[in-house]
């Protein structure tokens, strides 16, 4: 072989050889595959941190409708009743994720003059996000407990027992 014909062999085999090395077939469509995966866990992590406020502000909002609904009552039985109902309401009307709904009211004293403490217990379920949820340490179930305390008119009539 004459001296022209080795350096286009060695010419061609260095292209070749560089254009091995810069190859990047299929780099694509592994960095859309990261992509995707890191978007859907972003996505699931905002999902249930909405749940978890969500849930927190429903708690919330039910055990105020409650205390409120208890504290217009004349009666302590009355009080608590009407002080379910409305905590039921209030969770019905914001489409009820909130699930195991639980209504107590220790510690008030249903005098004129008096508060009324409710405190709502619910659980949200997280189930729905998944094994993707399960791998990033969500629980699939989260009690929120919330307490709203609303004062008892002084001046107010009916029987207290």
């Amino acid at each position: 072989m004459s001296v022209k014909g080795t350096r286009d062999v060695r010419c061609r085999r260095a292209r070749l050889a560089e254009r091995r090395r810069r190859d990047e077939r299929g780099s694509a469509a592994v960095e859309t595959l990261l992509m995707a995966s890191a978007a859907l866990g972003l996505v699931l992590v905002v999902v249930a941190a909405g749940r978890y406020v969500d849930g927190s502000a429903q708690a919330n909002d039910a055990a105020y409708a409650a205390a409120r609904a208890a504290s217009l009552e004349p009666t302590s039985a009355g009080g608590m009743a009407a002080g379910r109902q409305a905590a039921e309401t209030a969770l019905a009307e914001r489409g009820k994720s909130c699930l195991n709904l639980s209504v107590s009211f220790a510690g008030s004293d249903f005098a004129p003059g008096g508060q009324v403490i409710a405190r709502v217990s619910c659980t949200v379920s997280l189930v729905d996000t998944g094994a993707l949820g399960r791998q990033l340490g969500l629980q699939p179930n989260r009690v929120f407990t919330e307490q709203a305390v609303v004062p008892i008119e002084t001046y107010r009539s009916g029987s207290n027992q």
